[in-house]
């Protein structure tokens, strides 16, 4: 049993909380426990998994043959490397996929916030943000990666170490589904468009799968937002240890099925390390406007060729060049 529909990201483009509104309609059944499974992303877990018979049985054991509903899965993931490929070996390829797409350059700014406090980026990188703040310690990560040959090269062979750029190269990314996978069976939500209002979204996603909207929704969630900061470059990544711990245990293991107590008792562990590692963010400056310039210099090209993909003219959507323009 595989999903009927599947949205494959991206991060920080609303994925949590589409996962939520989905969540709540009766006539979607979703990836038993986890939003996000790593069956596709982490290649030793569908090894150790046996493939097939352990992805169908983990994610959706729980819907019976008959069940009338639509099944789904719901993880921002699925654009990293050699995952298009393994989706291509197992699904049909007339499966419905939904892609989210935000401003590539407010993206990668909410990405390295949200990735830099859970032990993601480099160490110079928490250190610099830690002195400078976001704005410039932003800037001063751009610039470390985008201004060396080297690591631009590599961005999108190495998309997990460069997440915050390799995310937001959408036409890259979704042209490896276009190879086996029919453009007519897939839809693209605009961020700032689900933003504004969720309710038109979801409704234009419902008649997409064939279903109908449900009242029992509650539309206007705000999910994910990841308003923490790191403490420190240390606890960072230690929280980036804990928490592969944690989804081998949730995910892998399903361990909160067979023995929920020892679950209970590592959760706590986690949290207390998620605790000490963390602190609200107070810092809410924006993106410098002669980094939003640079990016969108980096970006231009694969945004011209995602207009192409989606038939949407998405730089006017995004406002591109609006800095040049001052």
């Amino acid at each position: 049993m595989y999903p009927d529909f599947v949205c494959m990201g991206f991060q920080k483009c609303g994925t949590t909380t589409l996962y939520e509104l989905f969540h709540q309609n009766p006539q979607i059944a979703l990836c038993r426990d986890v939003k996000e499974p790593m069956y596709y992303r982490v290649p030793m877990i569908s090894i150790l998994g046996r493939g097939k018979v352990y992805y169908r049985k983990r994610y959706f054991g729980h819907i019976e043959e008959d069940d009338p509903r639509i099944r789904g899965e719901i993880n921002a993931g699925l654009t990293f490397n050699g995952c298009a490929a393994k989706l291509r070996r197992n699904l049909s390829p007339d499966t419905k996929m939904i892609f989210m797409l935000r401003n590539p350059v407010e993206r990668s700014y909410s990405a390295y916030k949200y990735f830099l406090a859970r032990g993601f980026l480099p160490t110079d990188a928490v250190e610099a943000d830690l002195a400078l703040g976001h704005a410039k310690g932003f800037d001063h990560y751009v610039h470390t990666v985008l201004d060396s040959p080297e690591c631009r090269g590599e961005i999108m062979d190495k998309r997990l170490k460069y997440l915050v750029f390799s995310q937001s190269n959408y036409a890259a990314c979704v042209e490896e589904y276009l190879d086996g996978f029919d453009r007519a069976n897939m839809r693209f939500v605009i961020f700032e468009e689900f933003v504004r209002d969720q309710h038109r979204a979801c409704r234009e996603l419902y008649d997409f799968l064939g279903m109908q909207d449900s009242p029992d929704i509650r539309y206007g969630l705000k999910i994910n937002c990841g308003n923490e900061r790191t403490v420190s470059a240390k606890k960072a990544h230690r929280l980036l240890v804990a928490k592969g711990v944690y989804y081998a245990f949730y995910d892998f293991l399903a361990m909160t099925h067979w023995a929920p107590g020892l679950y209970r008792r590592f959760y706590r562990h986690y949290e207390k390390v998620r605790d000490s590692a963390m602190v609200p963010d107070t810092d809410t400056e924006k993106l410098l406007p002669e980094t939003r310039v640079f990016l969108e210099r980096y970006f231009d090209e694969d945004v011209r060729r995602t207009e192409e993909i989606t038939g949407r003219p998405l730089r006017e959507i995004w406002h591109w060049g609006r800095e040049k323009c001052k």
